[in-house]
């Protein structure tokens, strides 16, 4: 009954946040860099409450700016090696202006990692949405779907017959069985996308990015997990219901969105 509403919760919540992002997605244009704008903003909070937890404080402009930057220039599509120059020399600037940091702890080393680390990873890599828009919708939209997919894949095998934790330290919950059994029941979803949006793909091309969005998607769910775990955490936040945050919904496609770019422009 427990699980049974939990699936509720979950799927009432997942189909909102898919219907308002593909909406954006479609729209495209600079809605797409809006609606990344909002989830830095409030994954930069969940973000920064890990550090926190760990009494490190990293300054919030130092990670918000230079986040918020990205998406902006990606779509204006302006080279980035001068502008990440720059954010590096800001996000110094500001570390050393606040030195040792706002709890008066010699947290510096730490402090400027991790607003380093944030604007990669709350901004850099899922700002390659961007990049899939500009090839087509239904590229862009492609990776979100297989992701969505293979996770509900996983999370139904393994709340059925899953008993062996996947990594019982950072995420009991995750199964071997689920996570394994959820790569061959993607496949034909896989290979029915790919006719439909990406008739280059061929048989192999068809079986790596399945595999490659189930590994992927998996390493940014324990990744995530790990940050939580580190500090004692269960959800990022509390704001979308059987969800948790931005990040606990998004750490799956925080890896495979950039993935399945890449292994678009190589595979060309």
């Amino acid at each position: 009954m427990a699980v049974s509403s939990d699936l509720k919760k979950r799927s009432i919540t997942g189909f909102f946040l898919i219907a308002v992002t593909f909406l954006i997605i479609w729209l495209g244009r600079v809605f797409l860099p809006f609606l990344l704008i909002i989830f830095i903003s409030f994954a930069n909070n969940e973000y920064l409450r890990f550090w926190h937890r760990k009494d490190i404080y990293p300054h919030t402009l130092a990670v918000l700016l230079p986040a918020y930057a990205v998406p902006l220039l990606i779509y204006y599509e302006v080279p980035l090696l001068l502008p990440f120059s720059i954010f590096f020399f800001f996000v110094c600037l500001v570390s050393v202006m606040r030195f040792p940091g706002a709890r008066y702890k010699p947290n510096f080393l730490a402090e400027c990692a991790a607003a380093i680390f944030g604007i990669i990873y709350l901004s850099l890599l899922p700002s390659s949405l961007i990049l899939l828009r500009k090839i087509g919708f239904t590229i862009a939209i492609m990776p979100l779907i297989l992701t969505w997919l293979y996770d509900t894949f996983a999370y139904l095998v393994g709340t059925a017959i899953g008993k062996h934790p996947l990594s019982k330290k950072v995420s009991p919950k995750k199964s071997w069985e689920g996570t394994l059994i959820a790569l061959p029941i993607l496949l034909p979803c896989t290979y029915l996308l790919s006719k439909l949006w990406v008739p280059s793909f061929n048989c192999l091309d068809i079986v790596l990015v399945t595999l490659g969005i189930g590994v992927m998607g998996t390493i940014g769910d324990l990744f995530e997990s790990g940050m939580k775990r580190e500090v004692n955490l269960k959800d990022a936040s509390k704001i979308f219901p059987g969800h948790g945050g931005f990040l606990d919904r998004m750490d799956s496609l925080i890896f495979n969105i950039p993935f399945f770019y890449l292994y678009l422009i190589l595979q060309q």
